[in-house]
């Protein structure tokens, strides 16, 4: 099927969609000209993740066809995983082509997109075949991603290797002059299990490991295990990605030190935090500074890792990859060099946010999570057909709403409190809503949280704009979100990537007020 005629069928299906509204990107519309052109390949490869034989992996091949060169390279450290770099206001077009065995396709994570461009899985393309992405890239700058969505099968391509990362810039991000260049470093976290021949290990067919979620005894930090950087005696800023399948990670700096958060999922936050600590669940991403300039050279920083699976297990002690430090791993450290710069003072404020829609005029959506008959469900309801969608799950244009996540972990499986309510519905699960960037209201525990969920939640970063949001067993939590420009039908699901394709996911259609 050639491209064109690809992308004529879809956005057709997108009008239907939509309720008979009009197509919100149709090819006559498209831009006449792209500020970024590139072509982006999914195909199988290989790579050294570990010492010795290179693992067989699916990765993302690209090149710039039109515009920057620079705006498509690698990770440091990784030679396989892509890091793509766009400004504000840019077009962009982007020729997709599936040379894996099956078929796949890609979502960009975080961005405010057209619904025939977001990657559902009804336009997952065969072997062989191209889809074309054109859009404008209108979302503020952040620490964004892509990966594939095809149906029941996100977990094992990404798994398997295809993730990338996607970083925006625009001049208010500029003006602070924060680190730049080589002391912006982003950091991507997966977990991974390997054979004695360094290749990877996958979850059988057991519905009950896919339950439990993916858990990998090594950590890589950008595709690598032992990640080690010298960088200059002075501020870093580090983008902090969780790409791991369904691990959670608890962060901190060696040596007690704090770190300076300035931004989260959907950019900088209005004011910096210092913490102690930070809470990273599934596809969550944070930015934070800390300061190399009081180290010696040769000095290292390093950052430990104290990783949870969904049910709340603590993986940290059987994993073999860094040393074990004060609870946690050493997963990436960095090394002081003999230059040393001057460090920009930060800012007082660091962003002003768009305005917050009105509380006073949203309506209140509640989605309970839970475990009903061996299937994750939300509201009792599993991903259905491709354009499938309930009365509940259609939203207006424009209209302020509050989504209301509830994770009742003792649903489905008897009554009680703590560890004693049912052990298969203490889950965590980090719910994401594409196409939207919300605000996190409050959050509220109906079960008197342990001393694991306690410290879970305090890392958390709630401040700041956000499309990912962990919900602990036992705790409801309410975000605030307002959908604009595009029509259309979208996801909503799990990013524990295998209840994702168990069928934690639902279709929510946006509609014309």
């Amino acid at each position: 099927m050639s491209t064109r005629r690809h992308f004529l069928k879809i956005t057709g299906g997108a009008a239907i969609l939509a309720g008979g509204g009009p197509a919100r990107l149709l090819a006559a519309d498209a831009p006449s000209g792209a500020d970024v052109e590139l072509r982006l390949t999914a195909r199988p490869g290989e790579a050294g993740l570990l010492p010795g034989t290179p693992t067989r992996i699916w990765r993302y091949d690209g090149e710039v066809l039109r515009g920057d060169p620079r705006a498509l390279s690698c990770l440091d450290g990784s030679g396989h995983i892509p890091l793509l770099r766009l400004r504000r206001g840019q077009r962009v077009r982007i020729h997709f082509h599936n040379r894996l065995p099956e078929p796949t396709i890609v979502h960009w994570h975080g961005l405010h997109m057209p619904q025939p461009m977001d990657g559902h899985p009804m336009y997952a393309i065969d072997e062989g075949e191209t889809f074309t992405y054109e859009f404008e890239v209108d979302t503020r700058a952040g620490t964004y991603w892509f990966h594939p969505h095809p149906h029941q099968r996100t977990a094992y391509q990404v798994l398997q290797g295809l993730t990338g990362l996607l970083v925006v810039h625009d001049d208010e991000e500029q003006s602070l002059g924060l680190p730049a260049g080589d002391l912006d470093i982003p950091l991507v976290i997966q977990d991974r299990r390997f054979d004695g021949d360094n290749q990877l290990l996958h979850l059988g067919r057991r519905r009950m490991d896919w339950m439990m979620g993916y858990a990998g005894d090594h950590v890589l930090v950008n595709g690598a295990a032992g990640y080690q950087r010298q960088v200059p005696r002075t501020s870093c800023r580090l983008r902090l990605f969780n790409g791991s399948n369904a691990s959670t990670y608890q962060l901190r700096l060696s040596g007690g030190l704090p770190m300076t958060v300035i931004g989260s999922d959907g950019g900088l936050l209005e004011f910096p935090e210092q913490r102690q600590q930070v809470t990273l669940a599934p596809a969550e991403r944070i930015e934070v500074l800390v300061d190399l300039s009081p180290l010696q050279a040769g000095e290292g920083l390093s950052l430990l890792a104290e990783t949870w699976s969904p049910r709340l297990q603590r993986l940290t002690d059987g994993q073999v990859t860094g040393e074990l430090r004060d609870a946690g791993r050493v997963i990436a450290t960095l090394i002081a060099g003999e230059e040393q710069r001057p460090s920009t003072p930060l800012p007082d404020r660091l962003s002003v946010y768009p305005a917050a829609p009105s509380l006073e005029q949203a309506v209140t959506r509640r989605v309970t999570l839970s475990m009903m008959r061996g299937s994750l469900t939300m509201n009792g309801r599993v991903f259905g057909g491709m354009q499938e969608v309930a009365d509940e799950e259609r939203v207006a244009l424009g209209r302020p709403v509050i989504w209301e996540f509830a994770n009742d972990a003792r649903m489905g499986m008897g009554r009680g409190r703590g560890r004693g309510m049912g052990m298969g519905m203490r889950m965590l699960h980090p719910m994401h809503v594409h196409n939207v960037q919300f605000r996190v209201i409050d959050r509220q525990m109906t079960d008197e949280p342990d001393s694991v969920l306690e410290s879970l939640g305090r890392g958390s970063i709630d401040n700041g704009l956000k499309d990912v949001v962990l919900v602990r067993p036992g705790e409801r939590v309410r975000v605030l979100m307002q959908f604009a420009d595009h029509t259309g039908l979208y996801l909503y699901h799990c990013h524990i990537l295998e209840h994702e394709d168990l069928g934690m996911m639902r279709n929510f259609l946006i509609e014309s007020a």
